[in-house]
């Protein structure tokens, strides 16, 4: 296809004025393409999610029940390729709305994702052409559409008797990307409900399903590269979040860390990339609507897990555990109920006792006792030994532990001839409720079982292994954000790296490190650093590195920028209710207010934390345990500190608390004369 002549748009009539139509020449076309496919910031994401999107539309419009195919790209064939079965296009609405600038044929619709014209392009953000194969009613078009906006057809309608449908084949680079593409394709298929997409043939788990919903909000966090905590899912589509926007989900959800959180389409506003949401009036109308139904959700879930647990406590710490997942505060969905291990059960519970940590036998009944909303929990770091015969005690052990299953702090001993032990119910902290909770080998989410052969095999085969330390116990990330490899290395093979390093007086831990600079960890255990240090004279602690790499990347922000983003730390999440009462009542107070100055420092940080880039947020999450981040925490505290011995009755407000009751908090405090230090002591 190529761009029309540049024709008048005059229209004279001898009844009315002439009226003239805007109009762009090819160069002009050319530039307002280079505009729209660089609104991406994540191009691959954004490429991905256009056109899965486009695909399950039109099969949606279509009436389809055959669910879109993606194929990833591989080195052997670096395509990625979408297909549906849906409406197809004929060879006018591929040059209309399938090419043309900010023109949709779903603008009109609330069922529909799209509208603006701009997804159907996103291809030439990493390509420079595309194939498009659609039929329609019978007949099929081809066009090869090319960024330098020459789209040249290969087809032009041609009888077929295939079915109508689109397939979109676009090159892309697969090179040392091949597992990105992946991992990309599979999250934006996931956002679509069940069924709706296949990706290499197979079915992808949808987020819509599960047991993590409560009303329209999903408990769970998805790991995203721009880190949002809270995430928007609408007709399919992730949008992230916005601060203002986070903090409200996060403050009424009750005590989530993470969510998803589902609004109808065409009920908010986002920005043209489909990237994230806007905070305008009409999108937090739509969150408030939706956290009202949680709310709902919540308090009906929550009563029936209470009456769950009346009767069946493993049943119901089941329920809650799959709802709330890793996410939900420990006050959420509360189980009033505590679990014991037995005494004489063979078991034993690692306990920290002046600053060192060693095993002990459980003696009695009260020895190991844990919170049920903590079961989960405490079940992935308790180990399984079945068959243990009767008289005998699982002992010499701790070493095995340590470097096979680091992460366990209990062992349970489930004697011979049995499949399970009981442990004891508590309910109200001494009453023993008239239900047990038994454990064994089958117990969901335990972090390991062995039978006790096994079990003794494997501690004569760790001692067999014993000797002398020939190395260092390392996790090697070889560039910036790879994921970590173990590695048992000399000090001259440390150095050799040429890498920073960094010890730490642990042992190595279970899972890899990931997402973090180019580096070598190296676990001293119970060694001293002394010899490392001399083989590897760059080697500093890790509380060094922090604070090295901190100072790095902070060099270039101001003071002003450093407190703000260090508010955004999720530690002040529940309080930062109480600065937005600040904030207001300085604007409602008069200039005389005897604590202006303070109302105006909080006030200051709160707009400046609004400009704050993810990317700091994620430098202060990440290095937050230094003492120059900790100095910030303390200078926020210290305002919190001052603003509450001030105005006292700022302790009884929450997060969820309606607007009419923040109305009454902000009037206290504009209108209220401040409490005295001694009248607060």
């Amino acid at each position: 296809m190529r761009i029309a002549e540049t024709t008048s748009t005059l229209v004279s009539t001898a009844a009315k004025l002439p009226t003239m139509t805007s109009r762009v020449d090819p160069q002009g076309a050319r530039r307002m393409m280079e505009m729209l496919v660089n609104l991406y910031a994540d191009r691959r994401l954004a490429l991905v999610r256009e056109y899965v999107s486009n695909a399950v539309d039109a099969t949606r419009v279509a009436g389809s029940t055959v669910p879109v195919a993606v194929t990833t790209p591989t080195l052997i064939e670096p395509n990625l390729v979408v297909t549906d079965q849906g409406t197809g296009m004929s060879l006018a609405e591929v040059e209309a709305t399938f090419l043309a600038f900010a023109a949709s044929s779903k603008r009109e619709s609330n069922e529909l994702v799209g509208g603006l014209g701009v997804g159907a392009k996103s291809a030439w953000t990493l390509a420079e052409s595309f194939l498009v194969d659609t039929i329609k009613g019978g007949r099929r078009t081809t066009v090869r559409a090319a960024r330098n906006l020459e789209h040249q057809v290969l087809v032009a309608g041609e009888p077929s008797d295939l079915p109508d449908g689109t397939t979109i084949v676009i090159p892309v680079e697969a090179a040392g990307h091949v597992e990105e593409w992946r991992r990309v394709v599979l999250e934006v298929a996931g956002a679509h409900d069940e069924g709706a997409v296949v990706v290499d043939g197979a079915p992808v788990v949808s987020l819509a399903g599960g047991a993590s919903w409560i009303g329209p909000v999903s408990c769970r966090r998805l790991e995203r590269g721009d880190r949002s905590a809270v995430v928007v899912r609408s007709g399919g589509t992730l949008f992230s979040s916005v601060p203002e926007i986070t903090q409200r989900v996060l403050d009424s959800s009750g005590g989530l860390s993470g969510c998803v959180i589902e609004l109808p389409i065409g009920s908010f506003d986002h920005t043209p990339s489909r990237e994230s949401v806007i905070a305008t009036e009409r999108t937090l109308a739509a969150v408030d609507r939706a956290l009202e139904q949680y709310r709902v959700a919540y308090d009906a879930l929550a009563q029936q897990v209470a009456e769950l647990a009346a009767t069946d406590v493993a049943a119901a710490v089941s329920l809650r555990s799959a709802t709330l997942g890793s996410v939900g505060g420990t006050a959420m969905l509360p189980i009033p109920f505590q679990i014991a291990v037995p005494a004489g059960a063979g078991a034993w519970v690692m306990r920290h006792r002046s600053r060192r940590s060693r095993w002990e036998r459980v003696e009695s009944d009260r020895d190991d006792i844990f919170e049920a909303v903590t079961a989960r929990a405490e079940m992935s770091r308790t180990l399984v030994v079945t068959g243990v015969p009767v008289g005998r005690v699982l002992s010499r052990f701790a070493t095995f532990l340590a470097a096979e299953h680091p992460t366990v702090r209990r062992v349970i001993a489930v004697p011979q001839g049995r499949t399970r032990v009981a442990l004891n119910v508590f309910e109200g902290g001494t009453t023993v409720a008239e239900q047990v909770w038994e454990v064994g080998a089958d117990t969901d989410g335990i972090a390991a079982h062995y039978t006790f052969e096994q079990w003794s095999a494997a501690i004569v085969a760790r001692r067999a292994t014993r000797g002398p330390v020939t190395g260092y116990a390392c996790m090697v990330i070889d560039r910036d954000g790879a994921a970590g490899r173990d590695a048992t290395l000399s000090g001259a093979e440390i150095a050799a790296l040429g890498l920073p390093v960094v010890y730490v007086p642990e042992a190595r831990p279970y899972r890899a490190l990931s997402g973090l600079p180019a580096s070598v960890t190296v676990y001293l255990g119970t060694r001293k650093s002394g010899p490392l240090v001399a083989a590897v004279p760059h080697a500093i602690s890790r509380s060094e590195w922090i604070e090295q790499r901190f100072a790095d990347e902070t060099a270039g922000w101001s003071q002003t920028e450093l407190l703000a983003a260090a508010y955004t730390h999720p530690q002040w999440r529940g309080h930062k209710t109480e600065f937005d009462i600040a904030v207001a009542a300085l604007a409602a107070s008069t200039e005389d207010h005897p604590q202006r100055v303070l109302l105006g420092r909080i006030a200051a940080l709160v707009q400046a934390a609004g400009k704050v880039t993810k990317a700091q947020t994620a430098t202060v999450e990440a290095l937050s345990g230094c003492a120059a981040a900790r100095a910030q925490f303390e200078t926020i505290g210290k305002l919190r500190t001052d603003l509450r011995r001030a105005y006292p009755l700022l302790a009884h407000l929450r997060g969820w608390d309606n607007a009419d009751t923040h109305g009454h908090y902000v009037a206290y405090v504009a209108h209220t004369p401040p409490q005295t230090a001694a009248q607060a002591a």
